[in-house]
């Protein structure tokens, strides 16, 4: 039986259909018309602040799957432990955000780039870039958008004076700054969260300069673990993931927000790996 819904990589109303993919009252379902998954009613902004902010719900979470799949958990958590101990710099959002960042300042005057990482927490990944850019002589201005309060407050004193954190929604966040100010946009493990990646995207196209990216890295839903795991995959984060992007879906959003998949190769969207990375670029559509 068919519904509507607002399909958050349309930004308009769709048929949709339940899918098998439900926790409590949380239900995730597809549109008909792209055959995107997401969940039907995520919670308002302002619980996202303090409620049901991601420091909580994380402990929450973590706490949920060890009591439900206690061996599956620490076998996963030993893996982690390991991956980190052999490769404790290894991040592959940073590798990709530094190759095009480097890319991107080469047909500059100047060794500058303006950063605005969404979803930052409490700033590591902007603290991280910043080095990472500053060892090979970029210079990089920091901005950060995060919707807890107390992430930002934490965040904002960890920056200090390299930067600022905006305390607010992405979207609400991202209409705070200045047109043509931002050179890269991260998006680190947070598309996933939004509920209006539509309106997201398309809000940002004012805000970055022209040559300007959006690096990102979500949840690949159309994992060969996915399928396996089904209902169990650690993919789904009630109600903290409010969209499931495949490559394809992530392609249709970029296609109605103006923008075009600059970077995605083969080894950044395989089907062995439960997350997928991209770099969206500005197609030349007026903003």
């Amino acid at each position: 039986m068919s519904s509507t819904k607002i399909c958050p990589i349309l930004g308009r109303s769709t048929k949709v259909r339940l899918t098998r993919f439900r926790r409590d009252d949380y239900q995730i379902v597809q549109c008909e018309t792209t055959g995107f998954v997401f969940l039907a009613d995520p919670p308002e902004y302002e619980c996202l602040e303090s409620e049901l902010a991601w420091e909580k719900t994380a402990v929450e979470e973590k706490q949920r799957r060890y009591q439900a799949e206690p061996i599956v958990s620490h076998v996963s958590a030993a893996a982690s432990r390991l991956k980190f101990g052999l490769f404790p710099k290894r991040s592959k959002i940073s590798t990709i955000a530094a190759e095009e960042i480097v890319r991107l300042v080469s047909g500059h005057s100047g060794k500058e780039v303006d950063l605005l990482d969404i979803g930052c927490g409490t700033g590591g990944l902007l603290l991280r870039m910043h080095q990472t850019l500053a060892d090979q002589g970029i210079n990089s201005r920091l901005t950060g958008i995060e919707v807890s309060k107390s992430e930002a407050e934490t965040g904002q004193a960890l920056l200090e004076n390299r930067g600022r954190i905006i305390q607010a929604n992405a979207l609400a966040g991202a209409q705070q700054l200045a047109p043509n100010s931002i050179d890269v946009v991260l998006m680190s493990c947070f598309l996933e969260h939004e509920a209006q990646p539509h309106a997201l995207l398309t809000a940002l196209r004012r805000v970055l300069r022209q040559g300007g990216l959006i690096i990102l890295k979500v949840p690949n839903f159309a994992s060969w673990n996915r399928h396996l795991r089904g209902q169990k995959w650690c993919g789904f984060r009630y109600p903290d993931h409010v969209n499931y992007f495949t490559p394809k879906s992530l392609a249709i959003l970029c296609e109605q927000t103006g923008y075009q998949v600059k970077r995605q190769s083969w080894r950044e969207k395989l089907p062995i790996s439960d997350n997928m990375y991209a770099v969206l670029s500005l197609n030349g559509l007026n903003r």
